[in-house]
C-alpha cells in the first residue's frame, strides 16, 4: 500500500491528509486539523508552536487512518515567493531529427538555468508550451521531427531560510519533506475544472495571513502572485472595532454573524458578544458588523485586482475568478467579488471530489490546498504494487493524470 500525505501549514491551522492508492483512485482515509500560531504570513515566527501544531494535526490523521506516517507533501506561501517567466531552445542535429526524451530533458535543464541569488531556492519548473521549429501550444514533442524545440515555463521560487523553517518544523515533528508545493498551484487541483484552466482563470486563496493569486492559461499555471491580507486582517478589525473580550470571540462572531456585504443584512438584526472588561454581553446592528467586513474584503479584492493587472493576463480570464481557502467561506464573498470584478463570473471552489472517501467535511474551501497537495503527490508517486488483473484499471488511471494535469510538476 502506498500513502499519499498532504501537509498544509497555515497561519491560523495545520491540516494532514492521509491517502493511500487502492489501485484506480487515490482514496482519503483520515485527516487531522490543529489550530496554529506559529506563522505570520506564510513564514515561520516560532519554531516551536509550528511543530507543536503539525505533530497534533499528524497524530489525530494518523489516528483515524489507523496508519504510521513517514513523509509529507508540504504546501508553501507567503510573500517571498516569486515566478519568473523564462524561454529555452535546443537544436535536434541527429540525422533523424526525432525529439527524444533525452532532448527534453536537456531543455527542461536549459529553461531551469537561471542564475538565482543565494538566499533563493528553485520550487517548479513549470513547462507551459513547447515550439517546435516555430510550431507554437505543442503540448508533447516527444517523437516528433523538429530541428529546433524551444520551452516557454515558469520558474517558481521561494525565500531560502523560510523553506528552510518549514523543512525544519515538519522534520523535527517527525516527518521528512517528500516535496514543497506552492499552495495555490495545489489548490487549483482541487478545485478548477480542466476547462478553467485552458480558457484563463484566476484563482485566489483567501488564507489566514495571505492571499495567494494564481493565474491559469492554456492548461497551466502562467502567474503566481501573493497579496498581504486576509481572514486574519478582518477578525483584528472586529476584535479592535468592537472593544471585543478576545481575538477569538472576534473570530466567532465573523464565522457565526459575519457577512461580506451590508446591503444584504436587515437592519433589524442584533448579535451579541462579550466586550473587553464588561461582564454582560453587548448588542449591535449586525449590519455594522457587515460594514467592517466589506470594508477589508473590498481592500483585499482591490489588492488582488491591481495583482492581476499586473500580471498582463487579467484580460484573459474568460472563466473568471474562483475564491478558495477558509476565508471565501462568509456570506456574500462571491457576490461582493463579481461587484468588484464586473463583469468577470465570480464563485467560491469547493475540491472537488478527486479523490475516494473524501468526506463531506472535506468538501470545504478551507480543505482546497490539503485535497490539492495529495492530488499534486498522486502524479509523483510511484505506483504501488497492484495485481495482474488490475494493472489495466491503474494504467487507464495515470494515463488519465497525465492527459489532465501534464506538465505540472
Amino acid at each position: 500500500m502506498s500513502l499519499i500525505v498532504g501537509l498544509d501549514i497555515g497561519t491560523t491551522k495545520v491540516c494532514c491528509l492521509v491517502a493511500r492508492w487502492n489501485g484506480t483512485t487515490p482514496e482519503a482515509i483520515g485527516y487531522g486539523v490543529s489550530p496554529c500560531k506559529g506563522l505570520r504570513q506564510g513564514q515561520v515566527v516560532d519554531l516551536e508552536e509550528t511543530v507543536h501544531a503539525i505533530q497534533q494535526a499528524v497524530q489525530e490523521a494518523q489516528r483515524l487512518a489507523d496508519v504510521t506516517l513517514t513523509d509529507a507533501i508540504v504546501g508553501v506561501t507567503g510573500t517571498h515567493i516569486e515566478s519568473i517567466p523564462r524561454r529555452a531552445e535546443i537544436t535536434i542535429s541527429r540525422p533523424d531529427r526525432e525529439i527524444t526524451d533525452e532532448d527534453l530533458d536537456r531543455l527542461r535543464f536549459q529553461l531551469q538555468q537561471v542564475m538565482l541569488p543565494p538566499d533563493r531556492e528553485l520550487l517548479h519548473v513549470i513547462i507551459r508550451q513547447y515550439i517546435v521549429d516555430r510550431q507554437p501550444r505543442v503540448l508533447n514533442p516527444r517523437g516528433m521531427s523538429a530541428s529546433h524545440v524551444e520551452a516557454e515555463g515558469l520558474l517558481i521560487t521561494g525565500g531560502l531560510t523560510f523553506l528552510q523553517n518549514i523543512r525544519r518544523s515538519v522534520e523535527r515533528s517527525g516527518l521528512e519533506v517528500r516535496a514543497l508545493v506552492l499552495e495555490p498551484y495545489a489548490s487549483g487541483f482541487a478545485v478548477l475544472s480542466q476547462e478553467e484552466r485552458e480558457v484563463g482563470v484566476a484563482l485566489v486563496d483567501i488564507g489566514g495571513g495571505t492571499s495567494d493569486v494564481a493565474i491559469f492559461h492554456d492548461g497551466f499555471l502562467a502567474y503566481s502572485g501573493i497579496v498581504p491580507l486576509g481572514g486574519t486582517q478582518v477578525s483584528r478589525d472586529i476584535y479592535l472595532m468592537f472593544r471585543i473580550s478576545s481575538p477569538e470571540e472576534a473570530e466567532r462572531l465573523k464565522l457565526e454573524q459575519g457577512c461580506a456585504l451590508a446591503e444584504r443584512v436587515p437592519e433589524d438584526e442584533r448579535v451579541s458578544y462579550k466586550e473587553i472588561g464588561r461582564l454582560q454581553e453587548r448588542r449591535i446592528p449586525r449590519k455594522l458588523l457587515a460594514e467592517v467586513i466589506e470594508e477589508r474584503v473590498k481592500e483585499l479584492f482591490e489588492m488582488v485586482q491591481e495583482e492581476m493587472v499586473r500580471s498582463g493576463l487579467y484580460e484573459k480570464l474568460s472563466a473568471g475568478i474562483v475564491l478558495t481557502g477558509g476565508g471565501a467561506c462568509l456570506p456574500c464573498t462571491a457576490e461582493l467579488g463579481r461587484q468588484i470584478f464586473d463583469p468577470l463570473p465570480v464563485r467560491v471552489g469547493t475540491p472537488q471530489p478527486l479523490l475516494g472517501g473524501l468526506s463531506s467535511s472535506l468538501l470545504h474551501p478551507s480543505f482546497a490546498t490539503a485535497v490539492g497537495l495529495v492530488v499534486y503527490g498522486a502524479q509523483i508517486a510511484p505506483p504501488p504494487r497492484v495485481p495482474e488483473r488490475v494493472a489495466t484499471v491503474w494504467q487507464r488511471f495515470v494515463a488519465w493524470y497525465r492527459r489532465s494535469f501534464h506538465g505540472h510538476h
